[in-house]
């Protein structure tokens, strides 16, 4: 179970780190279009990892 929290873990900040360069290289109109992606992404690896977690204690 610790396992799973960890991957979610380095998962989210190597998201957050490359979501916090792409903004502050970004335009300000780019900026909106980021971080919604960034929201959809970030909840796509959420539920795989669900996914996955329920596959292996299921």
């Amino acid at each position: 179970m610790q396992i799973q929290a960890i991957a979610k873990g380095m998962a989210l900040g190597a998201a957050a780190g490359m979501v916090g360069y792409l903004v502050s290289s970004a335009g300000s109109s780019e900026k909106s279009r980021l971080k919604r992606r960034t929201v959809k992404a970030a909840q796509a690896i959420g539920a795989m990892l669900d996914s996955v977690a329920d596959l292996l204690h299921g």
